[in-house]
């Protein structure tokens, strides 16, 4: 593909490698800048030695020390992004995650509060009257005091820091890895008894975002703004989707247009369009095209200040001004020059965004609508203005979602099968919206909105709303569950490369290329699904004060417990990884067999039966019995105690087996425990 023989394509992909070879793994801070120093010194070698020179083995020699050069400084960039490399960086000390420490902090972001809890993003400036650094997170009670938390406020929590768990049942949501990756190492919870305010705030950009959008919303409350609506304002134009209602949430999920709740490349890219429609009047002269650009730039960054420079903001904000210098340069090589380079400077400065998966749906989305739609929209040329309008958003929604698919088959294993239904009903609305809105949105910073003006940007949310929710009532079109595993996605995403190449050049080469990535396709999934024919496993789940025992055989899967478990998260979560289905649904039994083993279920009941010799003991529900004695006669090869014990029980059931050198397994602590032929 001639879009992949750009050298900053090249470049850009080879310092992205160097990011992802970091992440797995992990090379020391002396290591990676011996790297970077040596393949530079080499770099500076050639080109003073033959800059000039047109051999071609020598052309292809200083090509590979560049692209070593460019994977260097991404595995260093990551190396040098860490926060934990910073001595002071609170998860260094031991004592914090051990016992209470009075750590002062300030907030920086809000995120979307649970059902038990306010929840913010702090920096720690001090830990235990010491200097110290690092980001936390912090869960607030949903008391008086946390509901009077704002950005930009500093204060001191009397609290013990929580290091990240792993996940206790197997493909399960990695919360810890998705914390880690943030730079998030560790969360505190936190109540009125422990909280003390500061009558200072931290006043940088976060701090004066929260007070514009803070005054923006008061305004927008005092002019009757309906709640419901209110919250959609929010999340559309303010970048703040914590007090979205959790039915309007699951309506746009499942009509396939939960993207325009994040602002985003999609909102990022509507302001671009307004600024380019209205600065149309001014000449096209190079002096005016670079007072464009400047004035797109300084905008979209006003933009993500009233977004509150969330990173999914900063990301598309970084990205459009580059594609605003790439559309001003009239040539369309520019702008997949400036689209490299926005990628470039964005991990250059903040390496962990490629791990996110906003980062990497904006970023395909946006490189498939600048790659394959100005090819798709030549099919058809609609004489009136409407059909145009209709076939550009068609075409713009179809290579998006089509760049963006195997991604969300993997991560989300759903798809939204009217999601072109969605995009073309609402797509001209949400152009009013925005307009519409970003106008209000300024004018409520300065003055109260008049009620009959705020009335009709509350209509056309309104009315977005009910739109969103009829195309979500057809079920049936909302595929759930969808078993994706990420070499389905690898080779489904080779498939669609393939297909749009074949579809710019078609040509015997291209048509092999597409058949040979589709028979890939089909071979991953028949091996997943030969895998998954032919697994057979016993597993014992964490379920919360609770017991759940699977066994699996093949696709089909007996579930064992004493709860209804018809929606049951981690067993549904089992199935849409291992592409199985549950088959039985059955009380838990005091006596199990699998392979070969005898597998003894110890309950509040209690039963003994001497001559048993159970090769696995589990012991569920806190059994009153002397466990010395028990484990002395039976002697098994390992005990397990699953998550419906008491804690001083499995303390006493661990000591016990310590004492008589028998594996124990706590899986309220340790997670699931497996079995496997």
């Amino acid at each position: 593909m001639k879009v992949l023989q750009y050298p900053l394509t090249q470049i850009t992909l080879f310092f992205v490698f160097g990011i992802i070879f970091n992440r797995y793994l992990n090379l020391a801070f002396n290591s990676g800048l011996l790297l970077l120093v040596a393949s530079f010194s080499i770099f500076i070698i050639l080109f003073l030695l033959n800059y000039k020179s047109k051999n071609s083995s020598f052309l292809k020699l200083f090509t590979g020390i560049c692209f070593l050069v460019s994977f260097a400084l991404g595995n260093f960039t990551a190396i040098a992004h860490q926060d934990t490399n910073d001595s002071t960086h609170y998860s260094h000390n031991a004592n914090a995650f051990d016992t209470v420490s009075t750590l002062k902090v300030v907030l920086i972001e809000r995120w979307k509060p649970t059902l038990k809890n306010n929840r913010f993003v702090a920096e720690v400036y001090q830990l235990n009257n010491k200097s110290s650094s690092g980001k936390i997170l912090v869960n607030f009670r949903k008391d008086k005091t946390s509901s009077d938390m704002k950005v930009g406020m500093k204060l001191a929590v009397h609290s013990k820091i929580l290091p990240l768990q792993k996940p206790l049942n197997p493909d399960q949501f990695d919360y810890g890895a998705f914390l880690k990756n943030k730079s998030i190492f560790g969360q505190i919870y936190a109540d009125d008894t422990s909280v003390a305010l500061f009558s200072t705030h931290k006043k940088n950009l976060y701090y004066y975002s929260a007070v514009f959008r803070n005054r923006v919303i008061e305004n927008l409350k005092n002019s009757s703004f309906n709640d419901k609506e209110l919250s959609v304002v929010h999340a559309l134009i303010l970048g703040q989707r914590q007090d979205l209602d959790p039915s309007v949430l699951q309506n746009y999920q499942y009509a396939g247009a939960i993207h325009i709740l994040s602002v985003s490349g999609l909102h990022v890219g509507f302001v671009l369009l307004f600024l380019n429609y209205f600065l149309g009047f001014l000449p096209n002269t190079n002096r005016y095209r670079i007072f464009k650009v400047i004035a797109i730039i300084f905008v979209l960054w006003c933009f993500a200040l009233v977004a509150g420079f969330s990173p999914s903001v900063v990301r598309s904000v970084t990205m459009f001004s580059f594609v605003a210098v790439g559309m001003y340069m009239k040539r369309k090589t520019y702008v997949f020059y400036t689209f490299y380079c926005s990628i470039f400077l964005i991990l250059l400065f903040e390496p962990s965004f490629l791990f996110d998966v906003g980062f990497q749906l904006s970023y395909l989305a946006l490189f498939f609508i600048l790659w394959l739609q100005p090819e798709l929209v030549k099919f058809w040329n609609p004489k009136n203005k409407v059909g145009n309008h209709l076939w550009q958003v068609f075409t713009i929604t179809l290579t998006a979602q089509l760049g963006t698919m195997p991604l969300s088959l993997y991560y989300f294993h759903q798809f939204p099968g009217l999601f072109f239904v969605t995009n073309l009903l609402i797509m001209f609305l949400l152009t009013l919206i925005m307009g519409v809105g970003l106008l209000l949105v300024l004018i409520a910073f300065w003055t109260p909105i008049p009620e009959f003006v705020a009335k009709i940007l509350e209509k056309l949310i309104w009315f977005l709303n009910f739109i969103v929710e009829q195309v979500a009532s057809y079920e049936s079109f909302i595929f759930r569950d969808i078993s994706f595993n990420f070499w389905m996605m690898a080779t489904l995403y080779f498939a669609v490369f393939a297909l749009g190449w074949f579809f710019i050049n078609r040509n015997f080469r291209t048509i092999s290329i597409l058949l040979c990535s589709i028979l890939f396709f089909q071979f991953s999934y028949f091996s997943f699904d030969f895998k998954s024919k032919n697994k057979t496993e016993f597993l014992v789940l964490q379920e919360r004060n609770s017991s759940l025992v699977l066994e699996r055989k093949g696709k089909h899967i007996a579930v064992f417990s004493r709860e209804d478990t018809l929606l049951n998260r981690n067993v549904q979560s089992y199935n849409v990884a291992n592409g199985t289905t549950v088959s039985s649904r059955k009380q838990i039994p005091n006596l199990m067999f699998y392979n070969q083993k005898k597998i003894l279920i110890l309950d509040s009941s209690a039963v003994f039966v001497a001559d048993l010799k159970p090769n696995i003991i589990l012991i569920t529900q806190s059994p009153k019995i002397n466990f010395d004695r028990l484990l002395r006669h039976y002697k098994p090869e390992i005990v397990i105690a699953d998550a419906s014990n008491y804690k001083n029980v499995v303390d006493r059931i661990r000591t016990t087996c310590e004492q008589q050198k028998i594996p124990f397994h706590a899986v309220a602590e340790k997670g699931f425990y497996k079995i496997e032929k």
